[in-house]
């Protein structure tokens, strides 16, 4: 978007450090960067066309009090992104954190490292999954993935819910291979 002015907000200094390298990499200088929990910004007194949530709201202990924050800012014929975790999509993975739980495995990296050493080991191929997942070999999203303490998993029926909240219309689904998949 050459012709916009882009607001970057994160908790997490490090994932903004390394937006901020990246895109001087590309030599962008459209994007301010701010580092701030999107609740604490209901000051901003900013209104924007578009806003794209990701990684975020499912996180939330109130994802809707998120949610609400994020219309706060759209401007009335703005569009919202908004992208959740699927509780049909991520049934395999509430079962590993179910098993995680289980077998209290120490979220430390330790813990983590030796967790995902024994499902590399494993022969059951239940675990192929995860192991061909790209999340999976990297410590900071294997503990997004399954070690993160709040994860929260929507159907369609609640979507429907926050929205019917919200005051929000639905548009689409955005990814046309989950489309096609949800469609079969």
């Amino acid at each position: 978007m050459k012709n916009s002015n882009v607001l970057a907000v994160d908790i997490s200094k490090a994932s903004l450090a390394y937006a901020k390298r990246k895109t001087s990499e590309l030599n962008v200088n459209n994007i301010v960067y701010l580092q701030a929990d999107n609740l604490d910004l209901l000051l901003l007194n900013k209104k924007f066309y578009i806003i794209k949530s990701s990684g975020v709201l499912h996180h939330m202990g109130d994802p809707l009090q998120g949610w609400r924050v994020l219309v706060d800012w759209l401007k009335a014929e703005g569009l919202l992104k908004i992208g959740l975790y699927s509780e049909l999509a991520r049934q395999k993975i509430s079962d590993l954190r179910a098993l995680i739980k289980e077998l209290k495995v120490d979220n430390t990296s330790i813990g983590m490292k030796k967790f995902r050493n024994e499902l590399l080991l494993s022969d059951g191929r239940s675990y192929k999954f995860i192991t061909e997942a790209y999340d999976f070999y990297s410590m900071s999203s294997l503990r997004d993935l399954l070690f993160h303490v709040q994860g929260l998993h929507f159907t369609i029926l609640r979507i429907i819910e926050c929205l019917n909240r919200l005051g929000l219309r639905f548009c689409r689904f955005e990814d046309s291979v989950i489309v096609s998949s949800f469609k079969s």
